[in-house]
């Protein structure tokens, strides 16, 4: 009974003592965190791989037979992970950057890694009404080829070892959905067309012709421009078309044409050539302009074969730029197969239409 009384007594004496010493609500605990009106604006990766268009072919056309069995063919020029053929062209430690409607850079990547060469940007705001370029810049530590996977030793010709340039893909990016997925920037080396480009240019004038001289920015513009045949998934797949015709607005078209390197006149390290208004046998041609006329670009194709077994000619969409960004760039287009038209089903369920907004393709101009 005493310790029940003594608990008792002790409880009200410090009920009364609180109630006593409190004259005002305690005052609450203050936050102090920053206040945050609204959230951090959303930004929209881009990421793919950067690779060199030319090696991939190189890489296809090389391949090396397999003496175990004759008939296994090369993996085909095609930008799947784990294909031989885009490791050797994959271009690692190159840099990306996002060009604004000014060519401004928006937003850059970090260095392309082996042994895909992927990349990916930290991202820009989605807005329909802005449209970006994609520029892959060369660093100190660039590589093409993945050599030590693919050594000569084991029959694998070489990808050379030669300088780099920055290439802007004209291919517009507008990221309006979550993420740009499946992007794929173009560098090119002097080993290739460009290297073609510079001899024939030096025969023509007479006068030496660099590749570093060929794409200076000062000196205008020079794209090189790819008709690949129909790709069977997106834009993937990289079979050379040929004999497509091509025509242009503005400038001086060459046809380039590849032949085993063998060390020719006018021939670069990886077998190109160029010729002056001629029809490639790859459906692959050099763009020169001079500076100041590089607006109203407008290249033409024609399919000059008839194949019914191929489904020839193929409809190969013209390529219209606008205009042309000063220095190097690349254009990869795709030729497309005819579609017979089949009567609608009237019983068939509906399905919506696919959702590519992960390719971040720009909306097309509205009519009227």
């Amino acid at each position: 009974m005493k310790v029940r009384s003594l608990i008792a007594s002790t409880l009200a004496a410090a009920t009364l003592s609180a109630c006593g010493e409190s004259t005002a609500p305690a005052a609450a605990p203050v936050n102090q965190a920053p206040f945050i009106d609204a959230l951090p604006e959303r930004r929209v990766p881009v990421s793919g791989v950067v690779f060199d268009p030319e090696a991939l072919f190189y890489a296809f056309v090389t391949w090396p037979v397999n003496p175990e069995d004759p008939n296994d063919g090369a993996p085909p020029p095609a930008l799947l992970y784990g294909l031989p053929t885009e490791i050797r062209a994959s271009v690692w430690f190159a840099q990306v950057n996002l060009l604004g409607p000014e060519g401004q850079v928006a937003d850059s990547s970090g260095p392309s890694l082996p042994p895909w060469g992927n990349f990916q940007t930290q991202g820009v705001v989605p807005d329909r009404s802005v449209v970006y370029a994609m520029r892959a810049e060369p660093t100190p530590m660039l590589s093409v080829g993945a050599g030590d996977f693919f050594p000569a030793e084991a029959g694998f010709a070489p990808i050379p070892a030669v300088p780099y340039h920055a290439t802007t893909t004209l291919r517009p990016v507008s990221p309006t959905g979550n993420q740009c997925l499946v992007q794929a920037p173009v560098m090119v080396g002097e080993a290739g067309a460009l290297g073609a480009l510079a001899q024939t240019l030096s025969t023509e004038t007479g006068t030496p012709t660099t590749v570093a001289q060929l794409v200076d920015p000062a000196r205008g513009s020079v794209a090189l421009v790819w008709m690949f045949a129909p790709s069977p998934v997106l834009d993937l797949f990289m079979f050379p078309s040929g004999d497509i015709a091509a025509e242009t607005t503005v400038g001086t078209l060459y046809a380039i044409d590849w032949a085993p390197p063998s060390g020719a006149p006018g021939q670069s390290e990886m077998g190109f050539t160029a010729t002056r208004n001629g029809v490639s046998s790859l459906g692959y041609y050099a763009l020169v302009v001079p500076p100041g006329t590089s607006t109203g670009v407008s290249v033409s194709f024609v399919d000059t074969v008839t194949d019914e077994q191929q489904g020839r000619p193929w409809i190969a969409p013209p390529f219209e730029a606008g205009g042309l960004p000063p220095g190097l760039s690349f254009a990869r287009l795709h030729a497309m197969a005819p579609v017979e038209e089949t009567p609608e089903d009237p019983y068939a369920e509906p399905y919506p239409p696919p959702d590519f907004s992960f390719l971040c393709f720009p909306d097309p101009p509205s009519e009227g």
